[in-house]
C-alpha cells in the first residue's frame, strides 16, 4: 500500500487530508493486520517540525503528527515529493511480483489543464503529479492486480489514462468537478464512508455494513457504491474495473477468508515450518506456532504452507 497526501503547501493543506490517511493507515494494520513494512506514507512536509497544515478547528496551523495510530511511532516515511513519490513506485516496481498486489491512495489537492480529462496531484512545496507522469509509473508494475482510490478534486479525469486490465479505481468526482469535505466530520466526504465501508465501522467504532452480499467481505465495488450512496457533497464519484469481475471479488481480506483476527496457537511439529501469514509475507516459524485465520461463525482454517 502506498499512501500519499501531497497537501501542496502550508496554505492549502488541511488536516482533513491527514485525517483521512490515518483512518485508511489504522484500518490497513488494525482491521486487516497489514505489516508496517508494507505500507508506505508520503505526508505533506515529512513530519518536519515546522507547521505544515490548516488545524481542523480553524483556530491556525500546526505540524503534522507522524504517527498515525497512536501507537507511539512514527509511520509517516518520507514528504509527500515528486521525486520521492516517483522513487517509491519505482522501487516497488522492481520488488512486487505478479503474486502480489498494489493499493495506492491519493488526497489533497487536484487540478486540471483542461477541466475534463488533462488532470493532475498537487505534491508538497507547489509541485505537480501530471496524469501520463503516473500512468507511466504505474505501467512499470507487474503485479496480480492494483487498487487505486482518488479523492482529490477533478480526480475523475485520471480514469483515461491511468485504465488497464488488472485494475479497479474510485474516484471522488468526475474530471471536471471538485472534491469536497464531510459536511459534519472532519475528513473528505466520499473516501471518508470509502474507508468506514472496508472498515466496517466509522471512526468512533460505530459498526457500518457496506456487505451488500452478505458474504463476510467488503469487495471494492461494495465499497464504491456504499461511499456514492453516502455522500451528500456536490460531485459525482466514479469507479470503473478492468475487466467488471475484478471490482467485485478485489476485497482487502486475504485469499477471500472474511478474515475477522489471528490467532497462534502451539504446533504439534517439533520442526520449523514455513508458514504464510495473514499479510502474505512468507516467514520461518521458529517458535512452533501455527497461524490460524479466524471466520465469521467460529470457524477456523489453518493456513500453513
Amino acid at each position: 500500500a502506498v499512501i500519499v497526501n501531497g497537501g501542496r503547501n502550508k496554505l492549502t493543506n488541511h488536516e482533513r487530508y491527514w485525517n483521512d490517511c490515518a483512518f485508511l493507515y489504522r484500518t490497513l494494520r488494525h482491521t486487516y493486520h497489514i505489516p508496517q513494512r508494507n505500507i508506505t506514507v508520503l505526508m505533506s512536509d515529512g513530519g518536519a517540525k515546522e507547521d505544515d497544515m490548516i488545524r481542523a478547528d480553524g483556530w491556525g496551523f500546526r505540524s503534522s503528527p507522524t504517527d498515525l495510530d497512536g501507537d507511539g511511532q512514527p509511520d509517516v516515511d518520507n514528504p509527500a515529493k515528486r521525486e520521492i513519490l516517483v522513487s517509491v513506485l519505482y522501487d516497488l516496481s522492481k520488488k512486487l511480483t505478479t503474486d502480489d498486489h498494489l493499493f495506492l491512495f491519493i488526497v489533497d489537492h487536484g487540478g486540471s489543464t483542461d477541466h475534463q480529462s488533462d488532470s493532475f496531484i498537487w505534491l508538497w512545496n507547489d509541485e505537480k503529479m501530471e496524469d501520463y507522469a503516473l500512468a507511466l509509473l504505474l505501467r512499470l508494475f507487474n503485479v496480480a492486480s492494483m487498487n487505486i482510490l482518488m479523492g482529490q478534486c477533478y480526480s475523475g479525469g485520471f480514469m483515461e489514462e491511468l485504465a488497464r486490465e488488472g485494475r479497479v479505481m474510485s474516484t471522488s468526482c468526475c474530471g471536471n468537478e471538485q472534491s469536497w469535505a464531510s459536511p459534519n466530520h472532519k475528513y473528505d466526504e466520499f473516501v471518508y464512508h470509502w474507508i468506514c465501508a472496508i472498515n466496517g465501522a466509522d471512526e468512533t467504532g460505530h459498526p457500518v455494513n457496506a456487505d451488500a452480499d452478505n458474504n463476510g467481505e467488503v469487495s471494492m465495488a461494495e465499497a464504491f457504491e456504499y461511499a456514492r450512496s453516502h455522500d451528500r457533497a456536490n460531485e459525482t464519484p466514479q469507479y470503473a474495473s478492468w475487466p467488471e469481475q475484478l471490482g467485485e471479488q478485489w476485497t482487502f481480506a486475504k485469499a477471500n477468508l472474511g478474515t475477522l483476527g489471528i490467532r497462534e496457537v502451539q504446533a504439534e511439529s517439533n520442526g520449523p515450518e514455513e508458514i504464510w501469514t495473514l499479510s502474505g509475507v512468507r516467514c520461518q516459524d521458529t517458535s512452533k506456532h501455527t497461524v490460524y485465520i479466524l471466520r465469521q461463525g467460529g470457524k477456523t482454517r489453518k493456513v500453513i504452507r
